[in-house]
């Protein structure tokens, strides 16, 4: 009969043992569990009538024209991130501002300071997108959490966009002209 007891009592533990691990991992995860992903592979999305476009890169990749144009100091150790809101109307995609708020994190949750700004190019034919300049070491994961809220609608578009730093030459891509005839 002990033995019967004894075997519900660590059935008992450990179910509720099992329970609280997994409240603990919805609440550190729920914020982001309701975000639509992209990265370099998908870095697009589709909500409603609304498009999302979501890019990042080293400021060492800005052609000097191009940086000096945004007032931005090209650097491998400093990050650029740009999106885009578009509106589908008619099957035309049309850009459009809005409310835009960031935060960045890298992998081991070291928040990252990151302020946005609008680039608002209409007037020139061009577009309205939003870039942020982080800085980042070599390898380094960024995970940057976009709350959108386009111009003219009450939706708020929840993104999270992933990107992977590299600041350093790749040796083997500067050795490699040794390799081939």
């Amino acid at each position: 009969m002990r033995k019967i007891t004894g075997f519900r009592a660590i059935l008992v533990i450990l179910v509720a043992a099992l329970a609280a691990c997994d409240s603990a991992n919805n609440s550190a995860t729920s914020g982001s569990d309701t975000r639509v992903r992209l990265g370099p592979q998908k870095s697009f999305v589709q909500m409603g009538p609304y498009v999302i476009q979501v890019n990042a890169m080293s400021t060492a990749d800005l052609t000097p024209e191009i940086a000096q144009g945004y007032g931005i100091v090209r650097s491998p150790n400093q990050g650029l991130v740009n999106l885009v809101v578009l509106r589908s109307e008619d099957g035309i995609e049309k850009p459009i501002g809005g409310n835009v708020a960031v935060s960045a994190a890298n992998l081991t949750g070291q928040l990252k300071n990151l302020d946005l700004r609008e680039i608002n190019d209409l007037a020139n034919g061009g577009s309205i997108y939003y870039i942020g300049l982080v800085s980042v070491d070599d390898r380094e994961t960024i995970n940057f959490d976009f709350d959108v809220q386009p111009e003219g609608s009450n939706q708020l578009l929840l993104i999270r966009y992933t990107h992977e730093f590299y600041t350093k030459e790749l040796r083997f891509l500067s050795n490699l002209h040794c390799c081939v005839n």
